[in-house]
């Protein structure tokens, strides 16, 4: 996504570059003593993980650098990548990976927005085995919705530590608990606290699991400001399988002032009409709007 009025380009994946991956660094490191972790590592980026979910998310984050493109975006549109100096929100921020990678790549901050209170204790301790102190980046416990009603907010959890959500994401088992998140915001109200402190933030990622079309939604024009001028949204077709309710997403997103640049979707699934099956896409259900 790219903001009309902005000439730096805007994507969601893309293959910024990256110190060659060594041989010693390419394989996985032996479980930690804390935590029974592995430590993962690319160049000079380090990681905990846990499970294999967020092995592969590090090397799609990481390794692969899937949320930037160097050469384009989708359709012709300009690369995205990140620019020396940028300040980055990071909604739905994990246990940092995305922040590593912005961070290496010459942002000048991220603010990490992360909901489920395990995973904000261990992005803390992924950005810090990275020696990234609170001027670089800065974590922020919070649910982020389309509208905030000023009360704290179930957060329903899943299995996989990568796909905790306020929505209820399809899964074989779900997990079944809930976990109270006591700060609610709206992506506006983050986005004014930048502004108002003089650091308004360059760019956006959006990925909290089937919930950023409520989030999107609830924006106008007015929202992202100035400064704004590039984002990157990850869009879960699991949850909503409907192409008339993605449809009504990109038709937003431009009616914002938006240039939207997505990633192709399945032939069978061009239709006005058409549902998102999960039989033909082997558990590959998002695809990413820059």
């Amino acid at each position: 996504v790219q903001a009309l009025a902005a000439v730096t380009a805007i994507g969601w994946w893309s293959m910024a570059k990256v110190a060659p991956l060594r041989r010693s660094t390419d394989r996985l490191r032996g479980p930690s003593r804390k935590g029974g972790a592995t430590i993962l590592q690319h160049g000079r980026i380090r990681a905990r993980a846990r499970n294999p979910q967020e092995v592969n998310r590090f090397k799609w984050v990481i390794k692969d650098h899937k949320y930037f493109r160097k050469r384009s975006t989708p359709g012709g549109g300009p690369a995205f990548v990140v620019a020396a100096g940028e300040r980055w929100l990071d909604v739905g921020a994990n246990i940092g990976f995305f922040a590593l990678t912005a961070l290496s790549e010459g942002a000048a901050s991220v603010t990490c927005v992360e909901a489920e209170a395990e995973n904000a204790i261990r992005l803390r301790e992924n950005l810090k085995l990275n020696g990234h102190g609170a001027r670089q980046a800065s974590v922020l416990r919070a649910l982020v919705r389309g509208r905030a009603s000023g009360k704290p907010e179930r957060l329903l959890l899943s299995r996989k530590t990568t796909r905790h959500s306020v929505l209820q994401v399809p899964e074989a088992k779900p997990d079944g608990s809930e976990q109270v998140v006591p700060r609610v915001v709206t992506l506006r109200k983050l986005l004014n606290e930048a502004s108002f402190a003089g650091r308004p933030y360059n760019a956006v990622k959006l990925n909290i699991e089937g919930a950023e079309r409520e989030v999107l939604l609830g924006t106008t024009a007015r929202t992202w400001g100035p400064s704004v001028c590039k984002m990157v949204v990850e869009y879960s077709f699991d949850v909503f399988p409907k192409r008339h309710d993605y449809d009504a997403l990109l038709s937003h997103l431009k009616a914002t002032g938006w240039c939207v640049f997505p990633e192709s979707l399945p032939a069978w699934f061009r239709k006005a009409n058409a549902l998102w099956d999960r039989r033909k896409t082997m558990g590959n259900d998002a695809r990413q709007l820059w």
